[in-house]
């Protein structure tokens, strides 16, 4: 990679990081294009080089922290590890990295974008959908494969880890009781005895 796309990339992470915490901070709908250019100390049109528009500035924010968890879960769904060591894998996972970045996660899940465009919608929703589709097709080889109950309605267990997981974003503190990988085999034993 040439120097100059690894500053551009730099910047685009700067510019991310201020986003994901004013959009976390004050909301997404209450964040201006111009708070997020004073964060990273540049002029507002400066700011539309990188992103046409506060939409696109979430698109690309989301795309990036999603797809982090994305490529975490896509590891694990392509090993060849036992169905019980992936869903603890995955669980491990899937808190590490949304306590690495909890401020996106947190618009991700509970910042009400009823005024974003529909195909800004549909691009956030659709990455929902396709770590759901991967949870899910973990759960099913693990039932292929004898690991877990032959009546497991997946659906609604890959809604109730999910669920699970993503709700650490309201009450789990780094320096509190438990660390996050104590909270990971706390969970992957629970999910586990439910699903076995």
């Amino acid at each position: 990679m040439s120097t100059v796309a690894r500053k551009r990339e730099a910047r685009i992470e700067r510019i991310h990081d201020a986003a994901a915490a004013l959009f976390a901070e004050r909301g997404y709908h209450a964040t201006r294009m111009q708070d997020v250019a004073e964060a990273v100390d540049m002029q507002k049109g400066s700011l539309y080089y990188y992103f046409s528009s506060k939409e696109d500035l979430l698109v690309s924010l989301v795309e990036s922290r999603v797809g982090a968890a994305l490529d975490v879960l896509r590891t694990i769904v392509g090993d060849e590890a036992a169905p019980e060591v992936q869903v603890r894998s995955a669980i491990a996972g899937h808190l590490t990295v949304f306590q690495e970045r909890a401020d996106v996660y947190t618009i991700f899940n509970s910042e009400k974008l009823h005024s974003i465009s529909r195909d800004t919608a549909v691009k956030v929703d659709e990455l929902g959908r396709e770590y759901e589709r991967l949870w899910a097709d973990l759960l099913s080889a693990g039932i292929a494969a004898g690991a877990f109950r032959r009546d497991l309605d997946v659906t609604v267990t890959v809604k109730a880890v999910l669920g699970m997981c993503n709700a650490t974003l309201t009450w789990f503190r780094p320096g509190g009781r438990l660390t996050i990988e104590e909270v990971a085999d706390r969970f992957s034993a629970l999910v586990l005895e439910g699903i076995s």
